[in-house]
This record gives C-alpha cells, structure tokens and sequence, in this order.
C-alpha cells in the first residue's frame, strides 16, 4: 500500500499534467467569444428566416391580386433594362474596334496587330503563289491551244 508521501506525490504529479494540458486564459476567451458569435448569427438568421415567411405569406395574396398587371409591367422593364445594356454593350465593343483600327492605321501596335501583320503576310503569300499557279495554268492552257491550233492547220494543209 502506498505511503500518504506517495499519494500527495502522484495527485501533485497529476495536477501538474493537467496544468500542463489545460487551456490558458486567451484560449478560453476566444472559445467564449466564437461560440457566443455563432450562437448571435444563429439567432439572427433564426429571426430573418421567420420575418421571410411571415413577409412572403402576407405578400403573396397581394401579388396574386396584382399579377396581371405585375407581369406584363415585369416583362416590359426586363425587356427595357436588357435593350438599353445591350446597346450598351455593342456601343462600347464598336468604339473598341473602331479605336483599334484607328491605332493600327496610325502605326502605334496595339494589342494583336502582330498577328493580324503575319496574317495579312500569310494572305499575301497565299495570293502570289495562287497567281503563279494560275499563270502556270494559263501558260499551260496557251500552249495547248496553240498546240491544238497548229495541228488542225497541219491537218488541213494536207
């Protein structure tokens, strides 16, 4: 059996653990002050999930009532706000455009005129060798004509 001096040893002993393990004043306010903030945010989402549903079952008669005049009022004001955004929208995509060509021409580089150089390059080369081809085909189409031409005066000339 264990001496008193024994006992008092192990239960100082066990105390200093839990000292040791024991969470200090800072982390005990910051668990008070996280869980006192959920509970807060839970209350006030409680509160506005019940204000929502007495709202919307007070409104709802009300805009029955008024939905045939509400729509078409509805559909009007979307149609209008999608009108005027979208003028909006093709305004500013045509003064971008025209405002980088106005850079192009002026010789300032803006941004991809690189590659609208190497595909006008691409264009032009395109366009020559297809004119050297067709000059090969023409040149080929006139010999044989004068080929043809020279044998049906051969042929008639015997």
């Amino acid at each position: 059996m264990p001496s008193t001096e024994q006992v008092k040893e192990q239960a100082h002993h066990v105390t200093e653990k839990i000292r040791e393990h024991s969470p200090n004043q800072s982390q005990v306010i910051g668990l008070v002050t996280i869980i006192t903030a959920i509970l807060l945010l839970l209350t006030i989402g409680g509160l506005l999930l019940g204000g929502a549903a007495i709202v919307v079952t007070l409104v709802t008669p009300v805009l029955v009532f008024f939905s045939p005049i509400l729509i078409p009022l509805a559909t009007i004001f979307f149609l209008s706000t999608a009108g005027i955004v979208s003028a909006g929208g093709f305004g500013l995509a045509a003064y971008s455009a025209s405002r980088w060509l106005y850079e192009y021409v002026k010789g300032r580089h803006p941004v991809g005129s690189d590659r609208v150089d190497a595909a006008k390059s691409r264009l032009v080369d395109t366009a020559s060798h297809l004119k050297e081809r067709a000059s090969g085909y023409v040149h080929g189409v006139q010999e044989s004509a004068q080929h043809a031409k020279d044998r049906t005066v051969d042929a008639a000339t015997t």
